[in-house]
């Protein structure tokens, strides 16, 4: 059953009031074996899949029994193969604080759609287990099942939508698969772009980077962004952003890559920036907004458009 606006806030409010991450707690991390690290020692998968770890902390883990892989004890000396699950356990610790102001756009039987603030991770990754949009959502709705049908960086703000049923999500899905679904995102970038109009074109790379980035590769995959001027200001250009294919961090990387980095976006200006800083920022200093999402409804099957409204702090001027 669909929830009014107030409905839904109370519920937000009374599940991170405190924050779930602000109690410390053990999170359990699992990670699977992928085929490139496959004969690899099990530190040193774990030094290629968590670039900003230690040797020392992995012997640690191993040395205290809390590294398993598939469930079973092992010895620094263990080989990994493709497949094989690990868990390991933190010590008991908090979550960066994160904005919960999450405001409903949308809900039917079928879909949710939400407009995030930022910071706010999507899902559990890096420092982020109970701070994330997914989990306060179940600890909300325990009730309600929402299933992830695409993501947007924790300091992007905007439009995102969730499916209540395993039959929407395949119908979603497959929209995003086929890349029939319309996005559209409002950015602040710095400096002038003399040209009206932008077609970019550049391959990224796949691998996870320090901090959880991506880079520019011509061996990765290929993305496409439009880029409209909508307005010039005082050494800043307001665009519009139409992404045509849906790679990780795509739009940040295409606009750094122009010279153009989005305002506060300090990582993809500055190379060096996430060898010793996360990836997420602590504040709400990114200019890009998710701004418009049009799918195919999976009951109706008629074009749908959700808008999430420009945050203040973008400055526009509306009549």
């Amino acid at each position: 059953m669909a929830m009014n606006k107030i409905g839904f806030n109370t519920a937000i409010q009374k599940a991170t009031t405190p924050l779930p991450g602000s109690i410390a707690k053990r999170i359990t991390y699992k990670l699977s074996v992928k085929k490139k690290y496959e004969g690899l020692s099990i530190v040193d998968f774990f030094l290629k899949a968590v670039p900003r770890s230690t040797e020392q902390i992995w012997l640690d883990k191993i040395d205290a029994d809390n590294l398993k892989i598939n469930g079973k004890s092992i010895t620094k000396d263990y080989k990994v193969t493709a497949g094989e699950l690990s868990t390991h356990q933190s010590e008991p610790k908090t979550e960066p604080p994160v904005n919960v102001t999450i405001d409903l756009i949308y809900e039917d039987e079928e879909i949710i759609v939400l407009d995030k603030p930022s910071p706010l991770p999507v899902h559990a990754s890096g420092r982020f287990s109970r701070n994330t949009l997914i989990s306060i959502l179940d600890l909300a709705f325990p009730n309600k099942i929402f299933k992830l049908l695409h993501r947007i960086d924790a300091n992007t703000t905007g439009v995102i939508v969730l499916a209540k049923k395993k039959i929407a999500a395949n119908f979603i899905q497959q929209q995003f698969e086929n890349k029939t679904i319309k996005k559209t995102y409002i950015a602040l970038v710095e400096g002038i772009i003399t040209d009206d109009y932008l077609n970019l074109k550049q391959a990224i790379g796949t691998e996870v980077l320090v901090g959880g980035a991506r880079k520019v590769d011509e061996n990765g995959k290929l993305s496409h962004t439009e880029v409209e001027v909508l307005e010039r200001r005082d050494n800043e250009t307001l665009l519009k952003v139409t992404p045509h294919t849906g790679r990780t961090n795509q739009i940040r990387l295409h606009l750094a890559e122009l010279g153009h980095s989005i305002v506060g976006d300090i990582g993809h200006k500055d190379q060096s920036y996430f060898e010793n800083n996360p990836f997420t920022y602590k504040s709400d200093s990114l200019f890009l907004h998710a701004h418009q999402l049009v799918i195919i409804h999976p009951t109706t099957k008629k074009e749908i458009t959700f808008i999430a409204p420009i945050p203040k702090k973008f400055k526009i001027i509306t009549n």
